[in-house]
């Protein structure tokens, strides 16, 4: 076991650390956030054998729950003969019937538990998957998933308190001005990140996004996998000098190789990827070693299984299901994510007993390059389409430099004036110069692999090996 790497702090770090973000969100807003992220600092160095007994522990107690409080999963596990009791650990799970997120919208009401005092939030996605999700999250859960993201951050050197640049999406127009005021003050003055919206980035304001790290000179980045990867390749070309953090952590989109080793190239910065998802936020993250990602196992089980829901063989590559151990709310169960992942988890030198995804796979969402010099990330569509409820699944085309193509898949309470909406912020995205249409369609085709591709570009900056696997959408 190799020493875990430190990172130095700041007194401002401490200050904001120990005194300033506490009392706000453990006095004022009375969450539980930093007791959990204490907590979570203290069981990521358990022995794997500590850590799977927490695992048992929760999900006997999930699943407990679920047959009692949830009217879905329990006809659902009574009809596949599965009863509470069989449940006993992770490896019971392929038991279970796996569940997707047309699982969890088109029986949300029987999904869903209403026990008295049991306060939760509401949330929504876009989704890389295409299809939209509404869901619901009791409190301490999303407490904890909180906690857990602060956790991934600090494995990178990006903890509490410390002066942060996010190059990630942004709001959209229609926000209120009081919204807007108070995101700025809660994210700029309390957690210290100053917001750039990767969504604005093109090659004409890029040097704008360099002045404004060089202005803030943050100890680490935060960004979308793409824009950086796009501001990297401009620094370098361009031969711009800019400020040096401790470190970059990515996130939304997958980290290739090359990606990785450009962005280090052109910040002198070590790359951490992290890998999460609306439904869970953050479920794996690098630290220091890069030996894969760590998984939030006190909150999560991830499993890696064939179209069967069967574990797969190791070194294999499977498909991703996550069962949340902690909400309640609306509970997910072995939940199909929409990713791909190689089977198996790896032990890492650090000495954290969390057990390790191998690798990440099918992650990428393609960027769209308009013919005005745009680089707009895939990430801006479905962080769009979430606000639309009547939309039901959609996709993005992108044939030529000039014209970009949005298919959507509506129901009975879509109009005209959702239509029109949709309509001005696509094209706040894609610019004045891109043909734009908007197709209402029955149904939109899988691929040959049964997967539903968001955005598909045929301009982006994809290998020859990616170039072969894009099919025809048109």
């Amino acid at each position: 076991m190799s020493k875990p790497i430190e990172f130095s702090s700041t007194w401002s770090e401490r200050l904001y650390r120990g005194i300033v973000l506490p009392g706000f969100e453990t006095v004022f807003k009375r969450r539980k956030t930093f007791q959990f992220a204490d907590e979570l600092q203290r069981s990521q160095w358990w022995s794997e054998a500590e850590i799977e007994h927490l695992q048992r522990t929760r999900l006997v107690s999930l699943i407990d729950f679920c047959s009692q409080h949830s009217l879905y999963y329990r006809d659902l596990w009574s009809d596949a003969g599965v009863r509470p009791a069989d449940i006993q650990s992770a490896s019971d799970l392929p038991k279970l019937p796996l569940t997707t997120r047309e699982t969890m919208r088109d029986h949300s009401a029987r999904i869903r538990t209403e026990i008295t005092g049991q306060a939760s939030v509401s949330k929504s996605t876009g989704g890389s998957s295409g299809t939209p999700l509404r869901f619901t999250i009791d409190t301490e859960a999303n407490d904890r998933r909180v906690a857990a993201a602060l956790r991934g951050y600090a494995m990178a050197g990006g903890g509490v308190g410390t002066k942060q640049v996010h190059i990630w999406g942004g709001a959209f127009a229609d926000q209120s001005r009081l919204r807007a005021a108070k995101e700025y003050v809660y994210s700029r003055w309390l957690y210290r990140r100053c917001m750039l919206n990767s969504f604005h980035l093109s090659d004409s304001n890029a040097e704008g996004f360099i002045h404004q790290i060089n202005r803030l000179r943050p100890q680490v980045i935060v960004a979308y996998t793409n824009p950086i990867d796009m501001l990297s390749r401009i620094i370098l070309e361009r031969g711009v000098q800019v400020h040096q953090p401790r470190a970059i952590i990515t996130g939304a989109e997958k980290l290739y190789d090359h990606q990785r080793e450009r962005i280090e190239a052109a910040f002198h910065s070590p790359v951490f990827e992290t890998y999460g998802s609306r439904e869970f936020t953050l479920i794996g993250a690098e630290c220091p070693e890069h030996a894969g990602l760590h998984l939030t196992s006190e909150n999560l089980i991830v499993e890696v299984v064939n179209e069967d829901g069967q574990p797969t063989p190791s070194g294999e590559e499977g498909n991703i299901a996550v069962t949340d151990l902690w909400n309640r709310s609306t509970p997910f169960v072995r939940y199909l994510i929409g990713d791909r992942a190689v089977a198996g988890t790896v032990n890492c030198p650090c000495g954290r007993g969390l057990p390790m995804l191998r690798k990440v796979v099918g992650r990428r969402l393609d960027m769209l390059h308009t013919a005005d010099g745009r680089h707009l990330p895939g990430e801006y569509f479905p962080h769009l389409m979430k606000d639309f409820a009547a939309v039901r699944q959609f996709q993005v085309v992108q044939p030529t430099a000039e014209e970009v193509v949005v298919k959507v898949v509506v129901d009975g309470s879509w109009s005209a004036e959702q239509a029109k909406r949709l309509r001005t912020l696509v094209r706040e995205g894609v610019g004045d110069t891109t043909t734009l249409r908007i197709d209402e369609v029955q149904s939109i085709p899988l691929t040959s692999h049964g997967k539903h591709r968001v955005v598909v570009s045929y301009l982006g900056d994809a290998s020859p090996q990616d170039a072969l696997k894009v099919e025809s959408v048109l």
